[in-house]
């Protein structure tokens, strides 16, 4: 075992306190900065609501149908339960049973945006079409419209809110999508860093699979980068599990022999690109194994020179801190420069439930999220100290975590680095 994997198995469970106790003097900023950075996360958040007023398309729509009213929350629920639902008819008895309680007059004018206007008007047509303005006579009528058989118009219309919402939270359905998605953002200044959604791979034909798709996207995502370098030019994120069935620690051996040279490959065609290639974050169990490939791959000679490889740090992780020293110590020893991306973390509520149906001794998470705070801004201030060896993405969407960061960036001096949102989001 490498010292760094004692260290790490040893700080997996340790208390929260003792963690956060450790952490807390390097995530504090100085009074001053501390003042800046609390006006500045103001002025950010009242800037941003302002934009807000103005938008358009499903930000607007969850906005206007808000979870703070009844109807916002029948919607999302009925969303979420209409894609449970195989069958149209059991479909149809819950759009009757649930939408006919619902208050969508009270909607109607409420914003700027003509779609949600739309929306709205389309899930209280029968109202419209009766021209009442009264909720109990609306009611009766949007009743009377789901017994003539109006279940296909809302169904229809929840299909579309679902498409929207898709639309605003994934880029594109293939790379080639994605990539002329991306134009406009590219045009106000932003980078992309290409990721596919999906789960871990099941099966031996799943993972051939995400890796034919990974070195399409690998190609493709090189040629749009037009030699614009890892800094400048956009990149993609890959996950370990997808390319492996048995991704973890029990299969270490069959792992390192099956999935170290795909990925290996896959890196190669990134280097070759001159595109940016980070290794996403898995749940915890996976740590080692994780960084363990990350230190091969590191360690390829074919890859000398090249400034892409990166990592994905999640800070909720007890054991964040030691994944930055491990990098940073890395990227010494083997002469070179890592991106590291910083972000909260993903698998939150698995890793609460995975430690209690387990009864593990104590949760490799931090269980506040005040403390997960603490932790990024700790790691923040870690990762800027060594941003000679290591390039800082700052992944947010937190503005008072923003704010400080711009002054501990200022602090630091660091000449290079990122913020990083994912797209549809902050």
């Amino acid at each position: 075992m490498h010292h760094w994997q004692a260290e790490l198995a040893a700080a997996a469970r340790r208390p929260e306190a003792d963690c956060v106790r450790e952490l807390l003097p390097q995530a504090r900023l100085a009074p001053a900065a501390q003042q800046a950075a609390r006006a500045l996360a103001a002025d950010l958040i009242v800037a941003l609501r302002a934009q807000r007023r103005r938008a358009s398309g499903v930000d607007a729509l969850m906005r206007e149908f808000s979870l703070a009213t009844q109807e916002g929350v029948a919607l999302m629920c009925l969303a979420e339960a209409l894609l449970r639902i195989p069958d149209t008819a059991t479909r149809d008895a819950l759009i009757r049973d649930k939408l006919s309680r619902g208050d969508w007059r009270a909607h109607v004018g409420h914003s700027t945006s003509l779609f949600v206007n739309a929306a709205a008007w389309g899930l209280m047509i029968g109202g419209q079409l009766l021209a009442t303005h009264s909720e109990g006579t609306l009611a009766a009528a949007l009743t009377r419209l789901l017994m003539r058989g109006g279940e296909p118009l809302l169904r229809a219309a929840v299909d579309l809110a679902m498409r929207l919402l898709g639309q605003q939270f994934v880029l594109g359905q293939s790379i080639k999508e994605a990539l002329a998605r991306a134009q406009a953002g590219e045009a106000r200044g932003y980078r992309y860093s290409f990721d596919m959604l999906g789960e871990a791979a099941l099966t031996a034909a799943d993972a051939q699979r995400y890796f034919d798709a990974y070195a399409q996207a690998i190609e493709a995502v090189g040629a749009a980068a037009r030699g614009r370098g890892v800094f400048d030019g956009p990149g993609v994120s890959v996950k370990l599990s997808a390319l492996h069935p048995r991704y973890g620690r029990a299969q270490r051996e069959r792992v390192l022999a099956e999935l170290l040279p795909r990925l290996a490959h896959l890196a190669r065609r990134a280097a070759a690109h001159d595109i940016g290639l980070t290794i996403d974050a898995e749940e915890s169990e996976r740590l080692a194994l994780s960084l363990e490939i990350f230190a091969a791959l590191a360690a390829d000679a074919a890859l000398a020179g090249w400034e892409g490889l990166g990592l994905a740090v999640q800070t909720y992780g007890k054991r964040a801190a030691l994944v930055i020293d491990f990098a940073a110590e890395l990227a010494r020893a083997q002469r070179r420069r890592f991106a590291v991306r910083l972000v909260k973390g993903a698998y939150w509520d698995s890793e609460i439930k995975r430690a209690q149906v387990e009864g593990q001794t104590d949760y490799p998470v931090f269980t506040r999220k005040v403390h997960t705070d603490v932790s990024y801004l700790a790691c923040a201030r870690r990762l800027l100290a060594a941003a000679h060896r290591l390039y800082p993405q700052f992944a947010t969407h937190n503005a008072a975590t923003v704010a400080a960061l711009l002054q501990m960036v200022r602090e630091a001096g660091a000449a290079r680095w990122e913020f990083q949102c994912l797209h549809g989001m902050g």
